[in-house]
């Protein structure tokens, strides 16, 4: 009995600390045969006409907005406008922070800020309150992404890097992108980053891979989609 017991106990902790890893971790696929667009760092001068080719294309993307980073969103007209463009449009928008500090290296008061200001400004825009992050850089730690799941955020990283900040080059950008996807198997779904502060990322890149993403068969889906979980909370 004692050994059942010990066995049990055993296998309780045993769980609990796969929940807790499971929990502190970051996504990075999109459930399977599905591709998950995603911009970083907007929006920009270029989100507006983004918007646009995404809605002739029918399909919906997720924008991972900063506040402070390319722009000042609180004051840039342009920025707000297509902020709510693509809101009023249906794709999903998240946070990537205040201003793209790395959030492994801050803590406390300015830890906080970076996560409570975007969605201040975001909120004041659009009157919601993002339920999905993803870290600057794509770097968060244990520890961090525990903190950031505590304040109601899913914490997303990406599993296909197209590299637009690297190159602008269509050919080498889809390199990295047909890379990724023959690396995995056939059914994986995937979550692919780019940035909407690139015009080439908005206007080559983007035809390029909604027509390559088709062509193999998958189906496109916000983040939100991916998970099965709301956007916002």
């Amino acid at each position: 009995m004692t050994f059942s017991i010990r066995n049990i106990l055993n296998s309780s902790i045993a769980l609990g600390l796969l929940a807790s890893m499971v929990s502190a971790s970051m996504i990075e696929n999109c459930k399977p045969n599905h591709v998950a667009i995603t911009y970083d760092d907007g929006p920009y001068d270029f989100t507006s006409s983004l918007v646009d080719l995404l809605d002739s294309k029918g399909v919906k993307a997720t924008f991972f907005v900063n506040g402070k980073n390319f722009i000042d969103l609180e004051s840039n007209q342009e920025g707000q406008r297509a902020l709510k463009k693509a809101y009023a449009s249906g794709h999903q928008i998240a946070s990537h922070t205040l201003s793209h500090k790395d959030l492994d290296t801050i803590s406390g008061e300015e830890f906080d800020s970076e996560i409570t200001e975007l969605e201040r400004i975001v909120y004041d825009l659009i009157g919601v309150k993002p339920a999905f992050i993803r870290p600057p850089y794509g770097n968060a730690n244990e520890d961090t992404v525990s903190k950031l799941e505590s304040k109601g955020y899913s914490v997303i990283r990406w599993s296909t890097d197209t590299k637009d900040y690297d190159t602008h080059d269509l050919q080498q950008e889809m390199a990295n992108v047909k890379n990724s996807f023959n690396s995995s198997g056939s059914d994986e779904g995937y979550i692919t980053l780019s940035h909407d502060v690139y015009e080439q990322t908005t206007t080559e890149l983007t035809k390029a891979l909604i027509d390559y993403t088709k062509s193999q068969g998958f189906e496109f889906a916000t983040v939100a989609d991916c998970i099965g979980k709301s956007p916002y909370q």
